[in-house]
C-alpha cells in the first residue's frame, strides 16, 4: 500500500478520494436505500448463482446442513476464488443461515442488505479479490477463516476509483452447520484505505 502519495496526485484524484471518503462512511445498507434512479445507476451487473443443489436437507429450504467442515471450506474457497464474493456478494446461499450477520470495519448488516449493498457499491468487473493461503478450519469445524487481499472499484457515475486492502475473514457455523456470522477484520485503518485510492 502506498502512503502519503495521494496528496501529490492530480486534482481529479484528490477530488475522487474526498468523494470516496464519504462513500466509505456510507454503509452497504444505506447504499441500497438510495433513491431508485441513483440505485439503478450504481447497480453492478454481476452474474447469477447457478449453484449446485445436491445434498440438500429435507426441510425444503435448499439449505445444506451438517456438511463436513472440509466441504464447507471448499465451497467458501470456490466462492472467493471463482465468484469473487467479497466484491460481488455472489456466495453460495445454501451454506448460510438466513439470519446470518455480516460485519466489516464499517457496520453490521443482515444478509439481504449485505448482498444488495455490495452489488451497488462495487464494480465487479473492475474489482479483484485474492485468497492468501487457504481456507482454514478452526475449533473442530465450528469456524472457518481465511486471509484476503483485494482491490475494490467503487461504482461512481463517472469514474471508478479503486482502494486496496487486506485482512482476515472469520465465518462462524451454528449447531446445524450453517454459517451464522461473517466477520471481516482489515489490516489497515479506514484512513489508510482511503489513502490507497487511485483512479
Amino acid at each position: 500500500m502506498v502512503r502519503g502519495s495521494a496528496r501529490r496526485r492530480q486534482p481529479v484524484a484528490v477530488i475522487a478520494a474526498a468523494w470516496l471518503a464519504g462513500w466509505v462512511g456510507l454503509t452497504r445498507a444505506q447504499a441500497w436505500n438510495l433513491p431508485v434512479g441513483r440505485r439503478a445507476s450504481l447497480a453492478a451487473a454481476v452474474g447469477v448463482f447457478g449453484l449446485p443443489v445436491s445434498a440438500l436437507a429435507g426441510t425444503g429450504d435448499g439449505k445444506r446442513r451438517n456438511l463436513d467442515a472440509s466441504e464447507v471450506a471448499k465451497i467458501v474457497r470456490d466462492d472467493l476464488v471463482a465468484r469473487q464474493f467479497l466484491a460481488t456478494a455472489d456466495f453460495s446461499p445454501e451454506i448460510y443461515d438466513e439470519a446470518c450477520t455480516f460485519t466489516d470495519e464499517i457496520d453490521t448488516y443482515q444478509k439481504d442488505k449485505f448482498i444488495k449493498g455490495t452489488k451497488a457499491l462495487f464494480v465487479a468487473s473492475e474489482s479483484n479479490v485474492q485468497l492468501v493461503g487457504d481456507v482454514d478450519i478452526l475449533e473442530g469445524g465450528k469456524k472457518l477463516q481465511f486471509r484476503f487481499q483485494e482491490s475494490l472499484a467503487f461504482n461512481f457515475p463517472i469514474v471508478h476509483p479503486k482502494v486496496t486492502l487486506s485482512g482476515t475473514c472469520t465465518l462462524t457455523r451454528g449447531e446445524d452447520g450453517l454459517i451464522v456470522a461473517y466477520r471481516e477484520k482489515w489490516d489497515q485503518s479506514i484512513p489508510e484505505v482511503l489513502r490507497s485510492a487511485r483512479i
